[in-house]
């Protein structure tokens, strides 16, 4: 009897620790993995509170004073607080963007570089320029914080009162129609607007925005492309804005239709983004991210953008990204389609 009680006693033991062996790997991984993943946020969040730990080098790839210039200067001055740490602002002016950016690409991918770029002037320079060491994803892009838009303006003296009156008249005049442009970006939006009207106008390339005015109150020219800002400047003369090529109205020229709304497919629009080169960190992507929309999110900050005639609009990491991808994709299928476009 008592040999069975012993024996009986041997079993329970056994299957007690062979249940007990059959728990702890099961459950030890476990613990394991949610200790793993709770040290690498810990981590992830030590870098982040880290960044930045010295001062940030920024590059402007445009003269001083300009508005690329004067809207970034407001918005480095501005994150400073935020982020602990000065941002050196150093211009490195040249064809279009190409200096600054073929820096800005060359450097340590390590948040202590970045800096800015407009849109349609990084992406002319990628699709046209000469010895362009950099390509597209050479970058990473964080940020906009502006738009603005450019509105095609005619004459009076040659009774264009609407961009149907101006298209039926080239199509019956190819070449005919004078157009006043300040830069490439202007060429491009130029070439959009006769691809999706099927006209051909002749561009009269101007030192600036200024001479593009002037050209066309004087009736030196038929048209002129120029920024919204101008459109005050133009009430009471003899020049009316036909249409905007952004993609939607803006509250400042509200009464101005896009070219879109009345049935030619161009929507493009100029906007200044805050890049890094490739490969910098996730963590210090976010940091900068976040402290861009922190600081200019205020009412503060966009009242002094409005002084300087900008237009506020936040886009993120992927909103920028994704734009940035269908500006690029537009000019690529503008190029297929008519090679010459840019010339």
């Amino acid at each position: 009897m008592m040999r069975k009680k012993i024996l009986l006693a041997l079993s329970c033991l056994t299957v007690g620790l062979l249940a007990g062996c059959s728990q702890k790997p099961a459950e030890a991984p476990k613990e394991t993995q949610a200790q793993t993943e709770a040290q690498t946020q810990a981590n992830e969040a030590e870098n982040a509170v880290a960044y930045p730990e010295k001062n940030v080098n920024f590059i402007i790839p445009y003269s001083a004073g300009g508005g690329t210039d004067s809207l970034m200067r407001l918005m480095t001055a501005a994150m400073e607080p935020d982020l602990g740490k000065s941002l050196v602002v150093s211009n490195k002016p040249g064809g279009l963007g190409q200096v600054g950016l073929t820096e800005l690409s060359a450097a340590k991918p390590d948040g202590y570089t970045i800096g800015a770029l407009s849109n349609l002037d990084h992406i002319l320079v990628l699709l046209t320029g000469e010895n362009v060491s950099y390509e597209y994803d050479s970058f990473e892009y964080i940020g906009a914080i502006n738009t603005t838009v450019n509105v095609l303006m005619a004459n009076d003296q040659n009774g264009f009162k609407s961009l149907d009156d101006l298209v039926a008249y080239a199509k019956e005049n190819p070449g005919s129609v004078t157009v006043a442009i300040s830069g490439k970006t202007h060429i491009a939006e130029v070439a959009l607007f006769e691809q999706a009207a099927g006209i051909d106008v002749t561009t009269v390339m101007q030192e600036g925005g200024g001479e593009s005015l002037n050209a066309v109150l004087g009736g030196h020219v038929d048209c002129a492309v120029l920024d919204k800002k101008f459109v005050a400047q133009v009430e009471g003369q003899a020049v009316t804005p036909l249409a905007s090529f952004g993609g939607e109205r803006l509250s400042v020229i509200e009464d101005i239709p896009t070219m879109k709304e009345l049935g030619y497919d161009v929507a493009t629009e100029t906007y200044r983004v805050i890049t890094a080169p490739k490969g910098t960190p996730e963590d210090i992507l976010n940091r900068l991210e976040t402290s861009i929309r922190t600081v200019t999110e205020t009412e503060e900050f966009q009242q002094k953008m409005e002084g300087m005639s900008e237009i506020y609009r936040f886009l993120g990491r992927s909103e920028v990204k994704e734009r940035l991808d269908n500006d690029y994709q537009a000019m690529v299928t503008l190029l297929e389609e008519n090679p010459n476009a840019f010339e």
